[in-house]
């Protein structure tokens, strides 16, 4: 004779269901746990490969990087670059670099390595006027426009100030104690 059995209770049969902010924690937790795994994921990908993100400020490479895009370069030997490549290189005398693209690259007489490159903004009607003299560029491997904005205005002091606030809020929410698991005590 077979018989049957009663289904088993446990303790997750008879314990009342979870309420919506428990469950509203659980996500913005996870979320936020995920984003902040995916930043420090992508900072260990950017040191391991060398590669430099670029806020460009001027209209000159546009429609190819607007204003406010962003271009992300890896260093290569002036060796290896060519024109039509779009490279960032040090600008003589100025703190900030110029992302043009190159129309002429010549070997620089007694340096071997070196290279003399004139670059030309795209939206610019000639060329710059001075040759860069460079033994090694960024080259432009990839760009995004607006992210360059986006990016400045994250790293703002009062961005940052938001950002640590923000963490520490969902961090003590995170381990706030639960008023359920006070009351069964």
């Amino acid at each position: 004779m077979r018989g049957t059995t009663a289904p088993s209770s446990s303790a997750e049969d008879t314990a009342p269901p979870r309420r919506l902010v428990d469950r509203v924690r659980t996500v913005v937790v996870t979320v936020a746990g995920a984003i902040g795994l995916a930043c420090l994921l992508g900072w260990v990908a950017i040191a391991l490969t060398g590669l430099s993100f670029v806020v460009v400020t001027t209209g000159s490479m546009a429609p190819t990087i607007p204003a406010g895009g962003l271009a992300i370069t890896h260093d290569v030997p002036a060796t290896e670059l060519h024109e039509g490549d779009v490279v960032t290189v040090p600008r003589p005398g100025s703190a900030l670099p110029v992302t043009h693209r190159i129309v002429a690259v010549e070997p620089v007489p007694g340096e071997t390595g070196a290279r003399s490159l004139t670059l030309r903004g795209d939206d610019n009607a000639s060329d710059d006027r001075d040759p860069y003299v460079v033994r090694e560029a960024g080259l432009v491997l990839a760009h995004a426009p607006t992210l360059g904005s986006v990016l400045v205005a994250l790293t703002s002091p009062v961005a940052r100030g938001i950002a640590v606030a923000a963490v520490g809020a969902l961090v003590a929410w995170a381990f706030w104690p639960d008023r359920r698991q006070e009351e069964d005590t």
